[in-house]
């Protein structure tokens, strides 16, 4: 697609969607320019997928590569709605992200369950589909990363909970951290649901748990490709950003650094 006109489409911004679209622009250039070392660490993490998988021929196992595309694509997404300012909504995105990436791990190089991933849909029997529903929950995948990797466990089970309390699913954190209340004249109180967050403490924390989910999906794919992390040079860069970001745990002392 040419992107060399920058003007508008005629009829663009004459009606609330399109004003709003303007908006969200509006608000990811505001944080790209306000908020530029948070950005640079999420550019820097979309680089770090960039490099895994641009070009890759062949991988083995092959699966997981769909997976951790579509978590890297949620990534992305959610870095849009976040700069946006879309608090709220980047969370069922960071979600989709960590689930992605979490899949990946849980089937890896076992081909057969992958086999049954990939019949989710035959429905000839019910007792096929009740089987993959109990195969593939998300309690499983986190005890299978868990098993593979503790501190990983944590943190993705950390992460995951926390996009579910502030949006990833109706709930109660997601819908106060989302709304203002204003005094009206005649003494009663107004509560407005916030689409669009400007600066301040929900933006900070929103940029953060975007970096935190994204080096999370990062560390799953190290599990399952560690040879492709040593080859690109990401493992020195991924390692060091994770203990910036709390998001790992050294062996020498089990402290969070």
């Amino acid at each position: 697609m040419d992107h060399s006109n920058r003007l508008p489409p005629t009829g663009w911004g004459n009606d609330p969607l399109t004003q709003y679209l303007d908006n969200v622009r509006g608000n990811q250039w505001a944080t790209f320019a306000n908020k530029r070392s948070e950005v640079i660490d999420l550019i820097a993490i979309d680089g770090m997928f960039r490099k895994l998988f641009d070009g890759a021929i062949n991988p083995r196992p092959f699966l997981p590569v769909y997976f951790l595309l579509r978590a890297h694509s949620a990534y992305l997404s959610a870095c849009g709605a976040v700069m946006a300012g879309q608090v709220h909504d980047a969370q069922a995105l960071l979600r989709v992200c960590l689930e992605q990436g979490g899949y990946a791990l849980y089937i890896g190089e076992d081909q057969e369950r992958g086999k049954r991933w990939m019949g989710r849909h035959d429905t000839r029997t019910r007792s096929q589909q009740d089987k993959w529903k109990d195969e593939f929950t998300h309690g499983k995948v986190t005890r299978h990363i868990t098993a593979w990797d503790a501190d990983l466990g944590r943190v993705y089970t950390t992460l995951y909970d926390q996009t579910i309390d502030y949006g990833g699913h109706p709930n109660e954190r997601g819908t106060t951290v989302n709304m203002t209340m204003e005094e009206i004249e005649d003494g009663g109180r107004r509560f407005n649901t916030v689409y669009l967050h400007g600066d301040g403490l929900f933006l900070d924390f929103a940029l953060k748990t975007t970096a935190q989910v994204g080096i999370c999906a990062l560390r799953l794919a190290k599990v399952i490709y560690p040879l492709r992390v040593q080859a690109t040079g990401v493992e020195f860069q991924l390692e060091t950003i994770s203990k910036r970001f709390k998001c790992y745990r050294g062996a020498s002392d089990g402290q969070s650094r």
